[in-house]
């Protein structure tokens, strides 16, 4: 507060702007409880997005790959497994493709039945591995995701219900 003297105004300003001390620690203790609060939420969260992410890729690179075998007039396999545990290979672009950048400790799984360790498209455009499916989950495997590639090439995701045992 200014004060008035015979001289002017005086120097001594109380300020009463800022934080106390125990403001502060209540607001770092709210803070920390709705953390504690979301954490779990938000981890389950980031590992079904990392499968679901993994499995949007391997099919867009499912896609790519049979468009390649057209363009190049040649065969284009995706082999998974390869050249290292849960990464694919793409033949014809020799791109490598890696799970492991994925939240959520994605892989490749055999649960609830086999995976393809190769798919080939001809330059026509046709699956010549039949049947051929790939199947990617997430660390507690509460989520998987199978694509599968038909014999003309058709190229479909399905989600798999341990409820049901079935895909949907």
């Amino acid at each position: 507060m200014k004060q008035c003297t015979r001289y002017g105004i005086s120097k001594h300003v109380k300020k009463t702007s800022g934080f106390s001390l125990i403001e502060l620690v209540i607001v770092i203790a709210i803070a920390a409880i709705v953390l504690a609060i979301a954490a779990p939420s938000t981890l389950t969260w980031l590992r079904e997005r990392g499968v679901r992410n993994a499995a949007d890729q391997l099919l867009m690179d499912l896609q790519r790959a049979k468009l390649m075998a057209i363009k190049e007039n040649a065969n284009c396999t995706i082999t998974i497994n390869a050249p290292a545990a849960n990464q694919y290979t793409i033949s014809l672009n020799g791109e490598v493709v890696d799970l492991g950048r994925y939240p959520g400790g994605v892989a490749f799984t055999n649960i609830p039945e086999a995976s393809s360790g190769v798919i080939t498209f001809n330059p026509q455009g046709l699956c010549t591995t039949i049947p051929a499916a790939i199947l990617v989950t997430n660390q507690n495997g509460n989520l998987t995701f199978r694509l599968r590639v038909s014999a003309a090439g058709g190229i479909s995701q399905k989600l798999y219900n341990p409820g049901t045992g079935t895909w949907t």
